[in-house]
């Protein structure tokens, strides 16, 4: 019983260090509209993210996002508007990738959401509401492991108490992975075989230690 305990362990530990795990940062930038207690402004969208894709999440990655979206007049030369209302926040979402091949790949992703609605000049509240996005992308990275991601997409973020802030963007992003133990978007890449045999083996010499030190 003892023996059959620690195999499995080492079986557990060992696919759970080979995973894919994934670390990548990201952003978008667009233009869409925003509101507050106010009417339908337009204005700039921009968002940066950081986004870990751990083996305990077999589908859906989490990502933690700033969003901040700006009255266009903001970056309109000779402007001589004495504010200009804007909307920035947070976001914290599950990401799902569906690849079409090697390269194509669709994005969507749900999660949660807090903004600080600056429409006026004298309102600074924060509200909570949620976020979904959807995005089309192409993968650069071929058989490496780590490299770009670029794509379109949309977003729409909407509150539910308070002043009600509400945005919506179209955008361009990049996404670029940092770090990464097997190749994703290939799934018979080299990198992936070599992945695997290495997996393999480390679970085979995991098997014999143990039986050789238990027995």
């Amino acid at each position: 019983m003892k023996v059959k305990t620690i195999l499995l362990a080492a079986f557990l530990f060992s696919s759970i260090s080979f995973s894919q795990t994934e670390i990548s940062v990201g952003g978008y930038l667009g233009g869409g509209s925003f509101s507050g207690n106010s009417v339908s402004v337009g204005g700039f969208t921009t968002s940066i993210f950081a986004e870990v894709n751990l083996p305990l999440f077999e589908e859906v990655f989490p990502r933690l996002s700033f969003i901040f979206t700006k009255d266009f007049n903001a970056i309109l030369p000779n402007s001589n508007q004495p504010y200009n209302p804007f909307i920035q926040g947070f976001s914290f979402k599950g990401i799902t990738t569906q690849y079409f091949d090697s390269k194509v790949f669709l994005e969507e992703g749900v999660g949660l959401l807090v903004l600080n609605d600056r429409t006026f000049i004298d309102t600074d509240v924060w509200d909570y509401g949620v976020v979904v996005s959807l995005s089309v992308g192409f993968d650069l990275r071929n058989y490496n492991l780590k490299g770009f991601k670029v794509g379109a997409g949309a977003e729409y973020g909407i509150t539910f108490i308070n002043t009600l802030p509400k945005y919506s963007s179209i955008h361009l992003f990049v996404h670029y992975i940092i770090w990464s133990i097997k190749s994703k978007p290939a799934p018979f890449s080299e990198s992936r075989v070599s992945l695997e045999r290495y997996n393999f083996s480390y679970k085979a010499a995991a098997v014999l230690l143990l039986f050789k030190y238990a027995s």
